[in-house]
């Protein structure tokens, strides 16, 4: 924060930041207390700073609570601020700031503490999450999961992954992919990333998706066999009604193809074998609908060969379509 020591709106937003701290931290503290809270932290930019600064305090205060409860008996809190004199705060927070000794650290409980699940190659891995939500997570894959207070928070990166999310309508479960973001309360839905496309397929529920470089308004609101797909940076994406078993085809390994194009079939199939696929210019423009079956990944070339019409190379540490 600022240099606000002579500045009294600082020194009363200080305060209510230090009251919702204490307020959230009793005992006796509800889900009202943290939805309300959760509130006013959105409420202004300014809120989130002068919590994050208590929070900050609470912090320092509980590594050098020794030295500290004596001074605070006496009516002085101390601020600390880096390569700056202490100063003192207020007489009228010192009674609640004293509290802070016995509350652990507030914030990471507001935002949640960032858990990191990553799959390699061939490798899909089951996530359980401990709000009931469960994740298959495909190869190759990154994701960054934050259980907050106020909301569950979601990071994809390069990734598929399958959510059936448990219902909870106090705290949405959000994940961010590309330049999107993806909203529900409790459903079940499949997104791939790759290549910069985000695919948002729904098998159950709604799925809100908002793209924040264009304001807070949802660019599309998602049913039970209705699918997005959009390319990174543009401004508009493309919904169409599917098949939505078809998009959790994966978890059972087999890939399901209706009319795709080939370079999006192998960029999936990268994912899964040590042995990399390739295509010529000619193979890249090709399309494919079918089922394939990926537990072998020869059988699984030949018959796509077979179907399209193209030869298969097997040289130079990769397998090529021409």
């Amino acid at each position: 924060m600022t240099d606000d020591a002579e500045n009294p709106a600082a020194d009363a937003l200080r305060e209510e930041a230090l009251a919702w701290l204490i307020r959230v931290e009793a005992e006796d503290a509800t889900p009202e207390d943290w939805a309300a809270l959760t509130d006013w932290l959105e409420a202004d930019p300014a809120h989130l700073e002068a919590y994050e600064a208590v929070e900050a305090l609470s912090a320092e205060i509980d590594a050098n609570a020794a030295g500290l409860r004596e001074i605070a008996a006496r009516g002085n809190v101390v601020a600390f601020a880096p390569r700056r004199p202490r100063r003192v705060w207020m007489p009228a927070a010192a009674a609640a700031a004293a509290a802070l000794f016995i509350l652990p650290v507030a914030w990471r409980g507001y935002q949640g503490v960032p858990v990191v699940y990553q799959t390699g190659q061939g490798e899909t891995r089951e996530v359980a999450l401990t709000d009931g939500t469960q994740i298959r997570l495909d190869a190759r894959s990154r994701m960054t999961v934050r259980l907050g207070w106020g909301a569950r928070r979601v990071k994809l990166d390069g990734a598929q992954a399958a959510f059936d999310v448990a219902h909870d309508p106090r705290r949405p479960f959000l994940i961010d992919v590309g330049d999107q973001q993806v909203k529900v309360v409790g459903t079940a839905f499949n997104i791939r990333q790759d290549d910069r496309q985000v695919v948002v397929t729904v098998r159950r529920g709604v799925v809100e998706v908002r793209q924040p470089d264009l304001g807070p308004q949802p660019v599309a609101r998602l049913v039970r066999g209705q699918e997005l797909r959009h390319q990174v940076g543009a401004a508009k994406s493309v919904q169409a009604s599917v098949d939505p078993d078809a998009a959790f085809g994966w978890t059972m390994g087999r890939l399901v193809c209706d009319d795709r194009p080939l370079t999006e079939i192998v960029a999936d199939l990268n994912r899964r074998y040590a042995t990399p696929i390739a295509l010529s210019p000619r193979a890249a423009r090709m399309r494919f609908s079918g089922v394939l079956d990926l537990a072998d990944q020869d059988a699984l070339v030949d018959r796509l060969a077979k179907y399209l019409a193209l030869n298969v190379d097997r040289g130079g540490g990769k397998i090529t379509l021409r």
